[in-house]
């Protein structure tokens, strides 16, 4: 079975308003993690990265400085485009893995779960169940029900999938677009199953998120996958 891991790394950074992809994290480039993870976790066949178009150069330069054989492709403007140009990208694929570039900190043993899982049972998606109190508000923030979390969870990624399953969910997405490819699986009638993961897998989006993972790169909470000696 042929296991491919696709990196989006394809968004604007509107909110962050710096480059995430190329934002200093440790000394590494933020989407160097998410490289080292791949690498690190030993069960994939090969790596693609989706790069915003106009920077294909510069995201080619800097993956394949830490992983030589990945390949880089051209995203798309969605999110939802830019996991269809993956599963194009690689076409010979039986099992692929979707992660954000954003997320850096997911580790190598979650990938390693996640792909176990979803060649036993066709999916596997990371994430955590709900413990907060989730409460329902109106625009001007006026509390208006509390909801119940029971069944809840906050997805993560990596989200790995069969590939006729993602066949399957671009079929009857249309030109539907969706948060991740969960959403997408769930619109066409289907069920991916949830993985336990990680609390440190946080998603860079603000500049605030960026400095508090800076922060924890900086107190030795997080480090840098490496691979381990043969």
């Amino acid at each position: 079975m042929r296991r491919v891991l696709a990196i989006l790394a394809a968004g604007s950074a509107s909110r962050a308003g710096v480059d995430k992809v190329a934002a200093d994290l440790g000394g590494q480039p933020v989407l160097a993690w998410s490289l080292a993870a791949g690498l690190a976790a030993g069960c994939f066949d090969e790596i693609v990265v989706i790069a915003p178009p106009e920077k294909v150069g510069a995201v080619a330069s800097l993956a394949r400085a830490r992983a030589p054989n990945a390949r880089v492709v051209a995203g798309g403007q969605t999110r939802t485009a830019s996991s269809w140009i993956a599963l194009d990208a690689a076409r010979d694929a039986d099992l692929i893995a979707i992660h954000d570039a954003a997320r850096p900190f997911a580790p190598p043993s979650l990938f390693v779960r996640c792909v176990e899982i979803a060649i036993a049972e066709g999916s596997a998606v990371a994430g955590l169940p709900l413990a907060d109190t989730v409460r329902r508000a109106d625009e001007a923030g006026a509390a208006l029900e509390e909801v119940l979390r029971d069944g809840l969870w906050s997805a993560q990624t990596p989200q790995v999938f069969k590939r006729e399953l993602l066949e399957r969910a671009r079929t009857a997405s249309a030109d539907k677009s969706f948060s991740d490819d969960a959403a997408a699986l769930v619109a066409a009638g289907m069920r991916p199953k949830m993985v336990l993961g990680e609390r440190r897998n946080l998603k860079i989006t603000t500049l605030e998120d960026l400095a508090y993972a800076r922060e924890l790169v900086a107190k030795g909470l997080v480090g840098f996958p490496v691979l381990a000696a043969p």
